[in-house]
């Protein structure tokens, strides 16, 4: 059992209970605000949003009836989970259906993903949003640590389906779509009309209407039929007077009928072109209501029939049922999990299921992907809860790209700026590309400081010179440096081109040099002049190739509101605002800022992906310039990177110019441009960096964590408050904070029990480093001490490598975000315990408050 840290878009705390039997929830329950413990075996699960008192007393009559809840808005029970007994899960991904209303937008912004167009203003345009969005929460989901084990469509679905299951892949998906004008596509004039009731009910009034035929076989409650406008008048009429609930869809195409058949020459021509792989997680067609078949021939004959045949949706049901599904997840919006429920209810009796939809146009992205993360919880699987706090370094199983309407625009507009340059140059490329893609792509970066020397001037976190523990000093590959390598292997798979470009850059976690490691680099061609490029489970991107770079464009001319910065770009090291060592130090000189522009000049240095990297680091200069109350910031995203010219040559000047094109409370996003001698050598678009809580303590223990604490002295204790909202935050202040084997201790624990764990920690080192101060230590980093925190919860610090502790007898207390520390000499009388109580100090008493800003709270006396 175990209450999970909210999210900040969290309706409040979440409620995870799990039990050997119904008896021990019970029992839990009774205890009034349930404490939670560990237990994760077999057994019943509960999961409540929000456990006030009468949601507590709700759930423990539910409990007590022992009948599993699925289907209350914020409390789940199971009280044998689906899928602990082998059940499975599968995927399931709509089509287009009149009401299509899609919330992901913060979806995207947390998980650091690209934002669907949602545009239905054509056919085209909404079968590409409905398929976006389900790439987008395919993604999502699967970040969350949710996986299939089978996934299928509805319609167009089928063929997102294709994607999420690896037949068809993303990339060359959508630039296959890309070369279509989904404005213009053609279909039949034909109607759709939908019908409450089984297609069996419906097939003797077409007899006498030859020209309409069943199209969609949704459910036992549900038939979708398509003809000849007149025709469907006249079948409606007859089944509204059998009393049959019908209505006209707000779209017509001809899709799934005989009737498209005409229409198939774009896909005739296009689906051949695709390459089709044996799924790596079985994809459920429903046309056949069976698995793909792993023959790419059949594949893409099925694919065909798909267009022109009934979707079976009610039979494919069924048969993922037979096959042992039981958690039915729906990625995207609209009415596709009403009619999973309404299937098996009315043709498996008795069947035991589990139907979710992962977007609502009720909530919020992130509320509602929470919801099916507890409900899938609650019935046997093992969601990462705090992915929902985590937005950018999580792993990522599979991205979606911009989407086939972005790109479609995309690829129209590279077609006006560089049609002629393509043109010339596609046949050359694309033989090139077959030829690098036959051999097979994939090469081993070793990974480590003996082969990366130039990593130990990239060391997040700063520690006492000599340092003798590599893992303690945090030595990253850059982003920059990552995108270097993938460029280097896409420019290596295809001897005789060079990269003009690179796209859609997605850094999903980062990549430590310590412990040293072997990271596969996978190329593979996905069209003319582009290849695909993952670098481990830490970044992706495609890089674009040609024979010739094209000509640059023109330069950027300065804008107004410009002021001289506060700062010289050398006093961004000198002042410990940047971490970064000489290998990646250019920041040359700061010519002029303003609220949403900086020029500066960079010397290019010597580390790969250094000069890239030094145009992010005039982005942290803005920061500080503009926003310094939350200046810290890392790459989470690049769009673009257009290379207009070789890279200058270490030791030459460059000019700099940074434009923010977005800033809020956990992001900023920026377009760069780099020049040499007036001439444009790259320009960087659509650069997003994650900002990290940075308030004027935390950025002073980032600047000088030598001599700065994050805990603050007051009244003979010291008090720390979290200075964290995510977990990304908190990673980033537990790396400041803890010595590699603390690091290690705070990875064992459950989740529940590492804030407790952090927030003593910290406020324990503070405390002791000044006592060590006030005793005349100099600069004391917090790694150069080692907390031994007891299980009672008494504490003992030692020094490490070389730093001398005297005997300190130390007490320490937390009350929700806020821990206490006191420290004195051993020997000087037995230290009483601390205790925090809630609200203001009481009037006339000797206890003691916290310093300004804390929450209210107090440390009673003595």
């Amino acid at each position: 059992m175990s209450i999970a840290p909210p999210a900040p878009q969290a309706t409040g705390r979440m409620l995870l209970l799990a039990a050997p039997g119904i008896g021990g929830l019970l029992d839990a329950l009774d205890a009034g605000e349930p404490a939670g413990s560990s237990y994760r075996g077999p057994g019943p699960r509960l999961a409540l949003l929000d456990p006030t008192p009468d949601r507590l007393a709700t759930a423990r009559r539910l409990v007590g009836k022992g009948k599993p809840v699925r289907r209350r808005s914020d409390l789940w029970f199971s009280p044998a989970p689906l899928l602990a007994g082998g059940g499975r899960t599968a995927f399931v991904f709509p089509g287009l259906e009149g009401d299509f209303a899609p919330n992901v937008a913060d979806v995207a912004e947390h998980f650091g993903l690209p934002a669907p167009d949602v545009s239905t203003a054509s056919l085209g345009r909404h079968g590409s949003a409905v398929m976006s969005v389900g790439r987008l929460l395919d993604s999502a989901v699967r970040r969350l640590g949710i996986r299939p084990d089978a996934v299928a469509g509805h319609s167009v679905g089928e063929w997102t389906a294709m994607i999420s299951g690896g037949i068809v892949s993303a990339a060359e998906f959508d630039a296959l779509v890309a070369r279509a004008d989904l404005d213009a596509l053609r279909v039949p004039g034909v109607e759709f009309a939908v019908l409450g009731c089984a297609a069996d009910r419906v097939t003797p009034v077409l007899a006498a209407h030859p020209e309409v035929v069943v199209s969609h076989e949704n459910s036992a409650g549900q038939t979708v039929v398509c003809g000849p406008a007149d025709d469907i008048g006249e079948v409606l009429a007859v089944m509204r007077a059998r009393a049959v609930i019908c209505r006209l869809l707000p779209f017509k195409s001809g899709f799934h009928t005989p009737m498209l058949e005409p229409y198939l020459g774009y896909f005739r021509d296009g689906v051949p072109a695709l390459r089709m792989r044996p799924a790596a997680t079985p994809v459920w067609s429903a046309t056949t209501a069976a698995p793909f078949p792993d023959d790419a021939a059949a594949a893409r004959e099925l694919c065909l029939r798909h267009l022109v045949e009934p979707v079976r949706f009610r039979q494919v049901v069924r048969s993922l049922y037979t096959a042992g599904v039981r958690a039915f997840l729906q990625l995207g919006t609209g009415q596709l999990g009403s009619l999973i429920d309404d299937t098996l209810r009315h043709d498996v009796p008795g069947a035991d299921f589990l139907v979710l939809a992962a977007n609502s146009p009720h909530r919020s992205g992130l509320d509602q992907l929470r919801r099916c993360a507890l409900a899938l919880w609650v019935d046997g699987a093992e969601p990462d809860f705090d992915a929902l706090e985590r937005p950018t370094e999580t792993i990522a199983v599979s991205v979606p790209d911009a989407g086939v309407a972005g790109l479609a625009a995309l690829g129209t507009t590279l077609a006006g700026e560089m049609a002629g340059f393509l043109d010339r140059t596609a046949d050359a490329v694309a033989a090139v590309l077959r030829a690098a893609s036959a051999t097979g792509n994939t090469r081993v970066l070793d990974v480590s400081l003996a082969a990366m020397p130039y990593l130990r001037d990239h060391c997040l976190m700063r520690q006492r010179p000599d340092w003798p523990d590599e893992e303690d000093l945090r030595a990253l590959v850059p982003a920059t440096t990552m995108v270097a390598h993938m460029i280097e292997a896409a420019e290596q798979a295809c001897p005789g081109l060079v990269a003009i470009a690179a796209e859609d850059l997605t850094f999903h976690r980062w990549l430590p040099v310590c412990p040293p490691r072997q990271v596969r680099i996978d190329v593979e061609h996905t069209g003319a002049g582009r290849v695909h490029v993952r670098l481990g489970e830490n970044a992706e991107g495609t890089v674009l190739l040609a024979r010739h770079r094209p000509p640059p464009p023109p330069s950027w001319s300065p804008e107004p509101g410009e002021r001289t910065p506060e700062l010289a770009a050398t006093d961004m090291y000198r002042q410990g605002w940047l971490f970064h060592g000489p290998a990646f130090q250019g920041l040359t000189r700061s010519i002029a800022v303003s609220d949403r522009t900086l020029r500066g000049v960079i010397t290019v240095p010597p580390a790969p992906g250094a000069l890239l990297d030094n145009l992010g680091q005039f982005l942290g200069q803005w920061l500080v310039e503009n926003v310094p109350d939350r200046w810290i910031a890392l790459p989470a995203n690049i769009a673009r990177i257009d290379l207009h010219a070789p890279e200058p040559a270490t030791g030459s000047t460059v000019d700099c110019f940074v434009r923010v094109t977005g800033l809020d409370a956990d992001t900023v996003t920026m377009d760069g441009r780099l020049s040499r001698d007036g001439a444009p050598v790259m320009t960087v678009r659509g650069w997003v960096d994650r900002r990290f809580d940075s308030g004027e303590r935390a950025g002073a223990v980032h600047r000088t964590p030598g001599t700065a604490t994050l805990a603050e002295p007051a009244g003979g204790l010291w008090w720390l408050t979290e200075h964290w909202r995510t977990l990304s935050s908190r990673d980033f202040y537990l790396r400041r904070y803890a010595g590699s084997a603390e690091y290690a201790e705070y990875a064992r624990l459950p989740p529940t029990g590492q804030r407790a764990w952090l927030l003593k920690l910290a406020v324990v080192k503070d405390a002791v480093r000044g006592w060590l101060w006030d005793h005349g230590a100099g600069p004391i980093y917090p790694a150069e001490l080692r907390v031994h925190q007891d299980p009672s919860g008494s504490c003992r610090v030692t020094g490490r490598h070389g730093l001398e502790v005297p005997g300190l007898d130390i007490a320490v207390a937390r009350l929700g975000p806020v821990a206490v520390a006191r420290v004195r000499d051993t020997g000087s009388g037995q230290l009483p315990e601390i205790e925090i109580a809630e609200g203001p100090p009481p009037a006339g008493s000797t206890a003691t408050g916290p310093p300004a800003g804390f929450p209210a709270c107090h440390v009673l006396s003595p």
